[in-house]
């Protein structure tokens, strides 16, 4: 049995090799342990109780080599007085954490980034959310492939398991609000479905037009969302203009309709019988050729909300991009490393709450030196991050808050240039492929090897 000041001290010292000290405020033992006892998880006192277990995957995520012998090397590096856990007993302690702890933390980030924020990212007084998805890789098990499925592809199926995602974004402070992962072969739009409980009434939803359905449109209008989105591919504006209203420039009042045999499938007496929404027609230049789009969004009064609004507003669906760009690149999220479902749903929600983490000390960095939050880089606020929590590890406070403060004028001077109409062609100019691809089981490569 372990004496309760020696894991106590075990504790702080797993706790000072873990670089956590940057942000170690955002996600205290007493709030990880209230949330717990919430949630009716108990737990007895070892060396990785639920506070460490948490501060260390979120490490993890945030560390370039996510390796877990990487972490606890780390561990026994900081003081050899101290029983240092073995690599099955950090397994075992990640596998009892409770699942639905992870989506309390993920809302209090959020919570603390727009209470940091205020009133700041608001259109005419609303808040704006963008949703989006993407995929992720994992390693080849059965129980995987069984959960998530794998993707077609041109060649076949894929030599991994691909599970799909969807996130909701908080516009402006960047705050992942909200996320779904499931099977490969889930649609965007049923994982955004569940997620609609997580959006406020009187706020505005930005997608993809993917996600520009009759049914979506109505049953968000119903909770007063107002929605921006490009037309429906299947949709065609002209025939739309010719039983609409011409209110302005570019623009009209238009009507949408259900048809008859997805009105029978959705078997909801709530749907109105037609839709009124705003089209608007942008158009603009890209590579000095002439472009167009078609945007609708139910918010009608052109005098409150004019076209050129809408269209900046739409502009900022961009941001889930970057942002889903710096879960899947710069945390690694693109390809997992846990071999069981409950364990990638662990290392997901770590890296997301990883992120938001990140954020708040980016909108902290903007607010004191006066830069604007979205030009901040975000790995390099990861690497500065890292590297300042040698130094906010001092017991004395002045010299905390003086390291911090650098800190955050460090973060500030690590910006993006603005280029919105930058294109970059997907395409790699160093060789990075010099083996081949394995294609058949490694057994069997082996013996013909």
């Amino acid at each position: 049995m372990h004496n309760i000041d020696t894991l106590t001290k075990c504790h702080q010292a797993i706790s000072k090799t873990i670089l956590f000290a940057a942000i170690q405020d955002f996600i205290t033992d007493a709030e990880i342990q209230t949330v717990c006892r919430q949630l009716g998880h108990t737990w007895r006192e070892r060396l990785l109780p639920p506070p460490t277990m948490i501060r260390s995957m979120v490490y993890r995520s945030l560390h370039r080599n996510r390796s877990i012998k990487t972490l606890l090397t780390d561990i026994a590096a900081a003081d050899i007085q101290f029983q240092t856990p073995t690599e099955a007993a950090w397994c075992q302690a990640r596998t009892k954490l409770p699942d639905n702890l992870w989506p309390e933390l993920i809302r209090h980030s959020e919570e603390r980034l727009t209470h940091l924020v205020g009133h700041q990212y608001l259109y005419c007084g609303l808040p704006v959310f963008i949703a989006d998805g993407s995929t992720v890789s994992m390693p080849d098990e059965p129980e995987l492939v069984g959960t998530f499925g794998c993707a077609n592809t041109r060649h076949g199926l894929s030599r991994f398991p691909v599970a799909r995602i969807t996130f909701l974004l908080r516009a402006g402070v960047q705050a992942v609000c909200s996320y779904e992962i499931g099977h490969y072969r889930t649609s965007e739009d049923a994982h955004f479905n569940r997620m609609w409980p997580k959006i406020p009434n009187q706020s505005i939803c930005i997608f993809d037009k993917k996600f520009c359905s009759f049914y979506n449109l109505a049953k968000l209008r119903q909770r007063h969302i107002s929605v921006i989105s490009p037309l429906h591919q299947k949709r065609k504006p002209y025939e739309l203009i010719k039983g609409g209203k011409w209110i302005g420039k570019n623009q009209w009042i238009v009507y949408l309709q259900l048809a008859r045999q997805l009105r029978k499938q959705y078997n909801d007496k709530s749907l109105p019988y037609q839709l009124p929404v705003r089209l608007i027609h942008v158009k603009f230049r890209r590579n000095g050729r002439p472009r167009q789009m078609w945007l609708v969004t139910t918010l009608l009064d052109p005098q409150k909300y004019s076209s050129s609004s809408v269209i900046k507003l739409y502009r900022q669906r961009w941001e889930i991009e970057t942002r889903v760009g710096s879960l899947k690149t710069t945390l690694q999220m693109n390809v997992l490393r846990s071999k069981t479902v409950k364990n990638v749903c662990s290392e997901v929600a770590a890296t997301v709450l990883a992120h938001n983490l990140v954020w708040i000390v980016i909108h902290q960095a903007a607010q004191k030196t006066k830069t604007p939050a979205e030009r901040i880089s975000f790995l390099g606020a990861v690497r500065t991050i890292l590297a300042f929590s040698y130094r906010l590890q001092t017991p004395d406070p002045v010299e905390r808050h003086s390291a911090y403060t650098a800190m955050l004028f460090h973060i500030a001077r690590q910006t993006n240039p603005y280029r919105p109409n930058r294109i970059e062609p997907r395409l790699l100019k160093r060789q990075t492929r010099k083996f081949g691809f394995l294609k058949i089981p490694r057994e069997k490569a082996r013996l013909i090897a």
